[in-house]
């Protein structure tokens, strides 16, 4: 995964959420290398990925130095950015260097009782660079994470407090196929992760020290140390998944959380949010139909047009498009945001360029997917929005039988997850609910299904990836096979026994909120979505997967 994708992930995924704790949230660094320098970012949130930027202000008068292995700290020049903050540090030609931070942030009190809070964070280059073992970044942060790569390709991790082992340390982190990574200190302050894979590592480390004290004229019983650390674990080995982008026209409009769908030989797409990243407004949010004929693909068409709506799902069968829910943003661009689900459920007749109005569903919903087996669409996961309200989980699914002569929306057995952000897909006689983001517990590369004909839910491998790897995924059958193309840049496919992922390679753009959708027997379209190297993506990609 390139580092680049991870940094972006969850300016959507925490977009709604309301921060209640300082302690919740931690310090974390990534630099980014580029030609002739590297890029700093700062995050103030539960993990190494963008939060919302409103809690940047919380680190005033924070520092970013950086360590070499000979020489003193350098103190680097720090700006807010758009969702972080940035700074820029040469690049050295004769070694790596560690960024470090370490940020007093004061007392504050958590059920009754009052703690100092310090905060330290480090990021560096790959794991195998010598910069881990040469630069002495002890002396600057009280509690240090030191990452290693032992004889036998194993990810270790030091942590130390003082320069001594942090023995009963607490250790949390992600990484590659991590799903989640919980661990305490032995007896001489290590944690063995398991072997080291390409891609984006991340880990916090807590010590809590008995010392009571006053700053601030306020009182504290104890002082909490959190530490962060971030690496690249080695580079991906992957091959490159055949691309042809030149031979289909670009999208008229940079989208993300659009409906997508592919239908007598037209691409369409509705709706989605066109605007920067943690701006939401009525203006910002697509209402037209477009298609593109993709057997004479010259110009895209505008077609017809309908509601504001992003986080919607647009579905085909026997040639009509059914455009189903997503949110509407009521507020205009500067107001407070005012986000409201829909029901709303519609038919789009290319013969006629109309839309008719179907069965609502049977409750708002948007940041859902959908599928269509056989004549039923199917609807899974999700959330309702509703303006200044909690946003509501949803725990239900629903199936619209298009053959019937009044269509009514029918419960399925309720799902065993609440998510949403997930990818739907149906395949052999089953649907297959994709990652996404949990109710409780984050990011999820967990992989349900539903099968319709014993009416049973139950789950399969999760999906390989990173940690963010199933959050915003796309998913579509093809050549009588099941593709999944992830945030981090993986395209899988589901293995002969439905119980596994195969690896068919790499995705030259890593891509979320995107639509993957068929294209031939042998290949599949990449139609728009973003990751924040690039940002969003005007380019239609065919992947060649046979």
């Amino acid at each position: 995964m390139k580092r680049t994708v991870l940094l972006f992930v969850t300016l959507l995924a925490m977009q709604f959420a309301i921060v209640s704790s300082a302690e919740a949230h931690f310090i974390w660094l990534l630099q980014t290398p580029e030609k002739d320098k590297q890029l700093i970012n700062v995050y103030f949130s539960e993990a190494a990925e963008p939060d919302d930027p409103e809690l940047l202000d919380r680190l005033q008068g924070l520092t970013v130095w950086r360590l070499n292995a000979a020489g003193k700290p350098v103190k680097l020049s720090l700006k807010k950015g758009e969702d972080s903050l940035e700074a820029v540090s040469p690049r050295e030609e004769q070694s790596e260097p560690l960024f470090v931070v370490a940020h007093d942030y004061g007392v504050i009190s958590r059920g009754g009782k009052a703690f100092q809070l310090k905060y330290y964070a480090k990021a560096g280059p790959q794991l195998t660079n010598a910069a881990w073992s040469n630069v002495k970044s002890g002396e600057t942060l009280a509690l240090d994470i030191v990452p290693q790569k032992t004889d036998d390709g194993q990810l270790k991790l030091a942590v130390k407090f003082l320069g001594k082992p942090a023995v009963g340390a607490e250790v949390k982190g992600y990484g590659p196929k991590l799903e989640e990574f919980e661990a305490e200190t032995d007896k001489d302050g290590f944690v063995t992760v398991g072997a080291v894979k390409p891609g984006e590592y991340g880990f916090r480390a807590r010590h809590i020290e008995a010392k009571s004290g006053k700053k601030d004229g306020n009182d504290f019983s104890d002082i909490r140390h959190y530490s962060t650390v971030t690496f690249e674990g080695g580079e991906p080995t992957a091959k490159t998944v055949r691309v042809d982008s030149d031979r289909l026209p670009a999208i008229p409009s940079k989208v993300t959380s659009f409906g997508g769908a592919v239908s007598d030989g037209y691409l369409y797409i509705y709706g989605g949010h066109t605007g920067r990243a943690h701006s939401y407004s009525h203006e910002e949010q697509g209402h037209t139909l477009r298609r593109l004929n993709l057997r004479q693909p010259e110009k895209w068409e505008d077609v017809v047009e309908g509601p504001h709506l992003q986080g919607l799902a647009l579905v085909a069968h026997k040639g009509k498009l059914y455009r189903l829910g997503g949110f509407t943003a009521k507020n205009k661009s500067g107001e407070d945001r005012d986000l409201w689900s829909q029901d709303s459920v519609a038919r789009f007749d290319p013969a006629t360029k109309k839309w008719t109005d179907m069965p609502p569903l049977p409750e708002p919903r948007s940041s859902f997917d959908a599928a269509v087996l056989g004549d039923s669409i199917y609807v899974i996961g999700g959330w309702k929005l509703q303006g200044d309200e909690d946003s509501q989980w949803h725990k239900s699914a629903w199936k619209l039988d298009l053959s019937a002569e009044k269509p009514v929306w029918e419960s399925l057995p309720e799902p065993p997850f609440e998510r949403r952000a997930l990818a739907v897909a149906a395949f052999d006689g089953k649907l297959f609910a994709v990652g996404g983001m949990q109710h409780e517990g984050g990011p999820s590369r967990k992989v349900d299904v539903f099968d319709t004909r014993t009416q049973k839910w139950s789950q399969i491998e999760a999906i390989p990836g990173e940690r963010m790897a199933g959050f915003g995924c796309s998913a579509f059958a093809t050549g009588g096979r099941l593709y999944v193309s992830t945030l981090d840049g993986g395209l899988l496919r589901l293995a002969d026994d439905q119980e596994h992922w195969e690896e068919v390679g790499e995705l030259p753009t890593a891509r979320f909120f995107h639509r993957m959708l068929p294209y031939s027997d042998d290949s599949l379209l990449m139609v728009g979505g973003a990751n924040m190297g690039i940002g969003k993506f005007e380019e239609v990609e065919i992947l060649q997967v046979k």
